[in-house]
């Protein structure tokens, strides 16, 4: 049986995710204290199941949950399927709040509705709809650009990729963003890769860790734009500088490939 206030949506308190938050640096505190706006969160959760329970899961996302999330206001919402990746088949869930406090307002809403209390106890009527969860909870980089919801008429990316950059001390991490703003997304740029959001991952595994997601038109644009970057001389020279100032900055680089849903915020 689902706890049906802690299905989707599990968490602590606001007050013990900025405590564990603020393990990293620089501090968002700090950064207010400074007149800097707080960062935006992005919560990356990936549902596991078997392909049986595939089509069951879906389709209460897009007919129940999405309608949900959209009453209770929360941000922009994307929900993927894994094309390739650590775990096939799984639904990847990403969600945005403009702070942690908001956070904590809009899921409170959430499992207070009675008409959620309905939607979590016909999905589990029968049998599980998955066998795992898991959760990763960012904060948006200094750099991430705002995240938009797909416009009705833009055309559908066929791909998106989510990379995980992890780094051996919060050190490297932060020289990480260095490198990164603004020297490596510029050619990013150049080279048609651009990424919608940055963040660093502030409870979940791995860390310390910079994740990155990235639309493409088809694994073929993927594949040109990597190619491409891989040989520019501005990146060669880039890499070549923080190799000599810092060494090795990413200890494991990896990459999931996600395919948008028809119910997707991010398509």
């Amino acid at each position: 049986m689902f706890d049906r206030r802690s299905f989707l949506l599990q968490g602590g308190s606001a007050a013990a995710l900025a405590s564990a938050a603020a393990l990293t640096d620089p501090s968002p505190l700090d950064a207010q204290a400074q007149g800097a706006p707080a960062p935006p969160y992005f919560e990356i959760v990936t549902f596991r199941y078997h392909f049986v329970q595939g089509e069951r899961l879906l389709a209460w996302m897009e007919k129940r949950a999405v309608p949900l999330l959209q009453k209770h206001q929360f941000g922009v919402v994307g929900f993927f399927t894994v094309e390739v990746g650590p775990h096939v088949p799984a639904l990847v869930e990403i969600l945005t709040y403009p702070n942690l406090a908001e956070r904590e307002v809009v899921r409170a809403r959430l499992v207070s509705d009675s008409d959620w209390g309905a939607a979590v106890t016909e999905l589990e009527k029968d049998s599980p709809a998955y066998f795992r969860r898991d959760s990763a909870l960012l904060r948006a980089t200094s750099f991430s650009p705002p995240l938009k919801a797909s416009a009705p008429g833009d055309p559908a990316h066929k791909i998106y990729e989510l990379r995980f950059y992890e780094a051996s001390t919060q050190r490297q991490l932060n020289f990480m963003h260095d490198r990164f703003y603004p020297g490596e997304i510029e050619v990013f740029h150049k080279c048609g890769i651009n990424p919608i959001l940055y963040g660093d991952i502030v409870i979940g595994p791995n860390m310390p860790c910079m994740v990155y997601l990235i639309p493409f038109e088809s694994e073929a644009h993927r594949e040109k734009a990597w190619a491409a970057f891989r040989v520019h001389p501005d990146w060669q020279r880039i890499a070549g500088e923080w190799m000599q100032k810092a060494g090795e900055l990413a200890r494991n680089i990896s990459s999931t490939i996600l395919v948008p849903t028809v119910f997707s915020m991010l398509r």
